[in-house]
């Protein structure tokens, strides 16, 4: 009898002990739930090793300056997906999503322009050209919204594909490269339409007002914003029509952003040179630097790069094009599915060419996957335009690449890693630099 009471007794204590380490834990597991969205550095990792991108402060991926500013403030909590930052800007003229802290930049340029125009189109001298005209009333930026394109669960195709399993990407570019050349009779129609109407507009200047007006904003004619794009539509068209000069006074200025990412150079190609000249110049650089045909067309014919990124992008080659392998990059270009891809891509080459000309001479460039590439030094060189790495099941199988075994081997990121992702990185050998706006005037570290 005494036995059983103390089986009793014990398994009572048991209970009671086993309730209160299951309270322990759901109190620990409580505190690590309130404090981990407030922390902005922790990020969750699973039983296999690898992380769950975080939501990050947007303190910790962008300046000061592109947090707040007249007419604006990005929220707080960032999301990442393992490579990219998914900014929420709320403005006087809408909310916008930025994918990345170049899409941020270029986001929040375009705010002051799009107040800009809101403001020229309610002048009484513009209203009455309007209304002698019969041109189409100019829509309140606040009255439209900005839908992502290509979204898919809140990121457009993001850039992670680039890091993935090699076959996959291979098997693109073979798809992009022997894409039929022709289209259905009736896209060809309505493709002839479109082209006449642009046409006519254009013999009589209207492309240029977009171009000059884009030029006196400083943003990219060829945006990808809906809104902004929509307002140098109206008004470019309805200056064109009634003969009336549209004059900007930019009176908002917001320190680092910046409306093209590309070359002094080329930002003045795209508001000074018609859109079929640059079309054209850009076949033909690809063409004289020895780009396979298959290549230049399916890269020509690739939606996903505004004109102002494929006129970068076609410079920024010109720069590597005798480098054995360099072609691969274009072949690569042409499977890019969205905009974020290509601005990618277009960035990575930046970086490369940069490297080629400012660091060490590359002497192959091999584009598997992503853009790398390999100095006379035997470094192995990737360039990566990311905002915050998380050490996932992809980085992992990237990071042990068989192909870019090497004793020398280096990735440069124009944002950063995470605690464990760079450990990761540094015990297999890897040389990680991190913050890289520019590789040009970087000494090498290698």
């Amino acid at each position: 009898m005494k036995r059983v009471k103390l089986i009793r007794l014990e398994l009572r204590t048991t209970s009671r002990r086993t309730a209160r380490h299951h309270l322990q834990s759901v109190v620990f597991r409580c505190t690590l739930c309130f404090l981990v969205p407030f922390s902005g550095t922790v990020a969750a990792q699973n039983r296999s090793g690898f992380e769950k991108p975080p939501i990050l402060r947007a303190s910790q991926l962008a300046p000061a300056t592109l947090l707040n500013g007249n007419n604006f403030h990005v929220d707080n909590a960032v999301p990442t997906d393992g490579l990219t930052a998914d900014f929420t800007i709320r403005s006087d003229v809408g909310t916008f999503q930025a994918h990345g802290l170049e899409m941020l930049r270029i986001r929040i340029a375009e705010i002051p322009a799009i107040v800009e125009l809101e403001n020229t189109s309610k002048t009484k001298v513009f209203a009455q050209s309007v209304a002698r005209n019969a041109a189409r009333p100019i829509a309140a930026a606040g009255q439209m919204i900005m839908h992502p394109v290509d979204t898919i669960q809140g990121f457009p195709a993001g850039v992670g594909r680039f890091f993935g399993r090699v076959g996959l990407g291979a098997q693109k570019i073979k798809e992009a490269a022997t894409e039929p050349e022709e289209s259905s009779a009736s896209e060809r129609a309505g493709e002839v339409a479109g082209r006449s109407l642009q046409t006519t507009r254009d013999i009589f200047g209207y492309e240029q007002e977009r171009r000059d007006l884009a030029k006196q904003l400083h943003v990219d004619p060829y945006t990808t914003n809906p809104i902004l794009s929509k307002q140098l539509d109206d008004i470019a068209l309805t200056a064109f029509r009634a003969h009336v000069g549209v004059t900007t006074t930019m009176s908002v200025f917001i320190p680092g952003s910046m409306a093209i990412t590309a070359t002094r150079v080329v930002s003045t190609w795209v508001w000074d040179t018609p859109k079929a000249d640059l079309i054209l110049m850009d076949r033909k650089k690809l063409e004289e630097n020895r780009v396979p045909e298959t290549s230049v067309n399916a890269f020509m014919r690739n939606h996903a790069f505004p004109l102002s990124v494929q006129v970068a992008f076609v410079e920024d080659f010109a720069h590597v094009a005798e480098v054995p392998g360099a072609a691969s990059i274009v072949a690569l270009a042409a499977t890019a599915e969205s905009e974020n891809q290509a601005r990618f891509l277009a960035d990575c080459l930046d970086m490369i060419a940069t490297y080629h000309k400012t660091q060490t001479p590359l002497i192959k460039i091999i584009a598997r996957g992503t853009v790398i590439g390999r100095d006379r030094a035997g470094v192995i060189i990737v360039p990566a335009e990311v905002d915050y790495v998380s050490w996932t099941r992809q980085m992992s199988y990237f990071a042990n690449r068989s192909d870019l075994i090497s004793p020398k081997r280096s990735v440069w990121l124009s944002g950063q890693m995470s605690p464990l992702a760079k450990k990761n990185f540094d015990n297999l050998g890897w040389v990680v630099n991190e913050n890289i706006e520019s590789l040009e005037g970087v000494k090498d570290s290698q």
